[in-house]
């Protein structure tokens, strides 16, 4: 019986720490869906499309940027905003979103608005 509580517990543990990075997987490809859908925005509407970085681009947890000439991840400021242009560019930007099961970083491309560069760090 107590070998049966132990697996149990175990099983319940790692089902906890599943979800979580499911979670963080989840966010990471939101923001990724948001940035190529508004650059296609952008281009079709020919007209300037903005997203608000401090709005946390509408995720469940942390979200910091990394912007040219920064040295490293930072809160996003108050109306910072991350420009799509109806030229069919973005602005290079740096996103990294966390949460209690890790972090993902994605590098987003200038020229397609998709992310380029992607790095997971998972809790164990």
């Amino acid at each position: 019986m107590a070998i049966a509580v132990l697996v149990l517990g175990v099983a319940t543990f790692s089902m906890a720490g599943l979800q979580g990075e499911v979670k963080l997987k989840r966010m990471a490809a939101q923001v990724e869906s948001l940035a190529r859908d508004s650059l296609l925005q952008a281009v079709m509407q020919q007209r300037a499309v903005t997203l608000d970085l401090n709005g946390g681009l509408g995720t469940e947890g942390r979200l910091q940027v990394r912007r040219a000439g920064d040295k490293s991840f930072r809160q996003p400021l108050r109306g910072e905003l991350w420009e799509f242009s109806p030229t069919g560019i973005c602005e290079p930007v740096e996103v990294r979103v966390s949460n209690e099961a890790g972090e993902i970083e994605l590098g987003f491309d200038p020229l397609t608005g998709c992310a380029s560069r992607k790095e997971v760090r998972v809790k164990s």
